[in-house]
This record gives structure tokens, sequence and C-alpha cells, in this order.
């Protein structure tokens, strides 16, 4: 797995809730916190941030569409909370990285 491979997940996740709105979401990203589309996956508070600021009390769905989306592609089956993004996203990185998440506890392990 690669970062391109995380990046076409929060894509697909976003995907389901219209154009405009992923537009809206990678628009802020971009202009408003100086993250380009392919860096993406570095700063996931930005990502949480601009996916509150698109979809406000809404947003909470939207995190775990993707966050569904990632675990599935990536194969994250023993994340302690589940609909966390930033969990699953940290965890996804690891993956990139080579580290991997212990099916048994669900600590990282290299």
């Amino acid at each position: 797995m690669e970062t391109c491979d995380l990046i076409q997940c929060i894509d697909k996740g976003l995907d389901a809730y219209g154009s405009n709105a992923k537009q809206a979401v990678y628009l802020i990203l971009t202009l408003r916190k100086g993250i380009p589309y392919e860096e993406l996956t570095s700063n996931p508070a930005a990502l949480d941030q601009s996916l509150q600021e698109v979809f406000d009390d809404s947003s909470a769905i939207v995190k775990r569409t993707i966050a569904r989306e990632i675990k599935k592609v990536f194969g994250l089956k023993n994340i302690s909370n589940s609909n966390d993004l930033a969990e699953v996203l940290d965890a996804a990185i690891k993956c990139i990285s080579g580290i991997s998440v212990s099916e048994h506890s669900g600590m990282y392990t290299v």
C-alpha cells in the first residue's frame, strides 16, 4: 500500500457526499490550511477541521464513511475505536511505512 491508496480512500469516502462537497474540503485544505492535495494525509487534524467546516454537525458521519473505506482497503480490522478517523489514518500511515497492527492487542509492531 502507498500514500496514493490512502488518498484514494479519502476520495472514495467523500464521493458519497457529492463532488461539490469534496471539492470544498480540498479547497479549504489548500487555500486556508496550505496543504496541497498530494499531502492530504500529512496533517490529519487539518483534514478533520476541513470536514467540520464543510459538513458541520454531519462531519461525524462523513468521517465514519472515510474511516470505513480506509479500514476496508488497508485491512485494518483490529483498531480499538473503528470510527475515529484520526486513529484509522494513523494506522494506515503506519501500514504504509511498514509498521503493522497486532491482531490481538491493537498495538503497533514493526
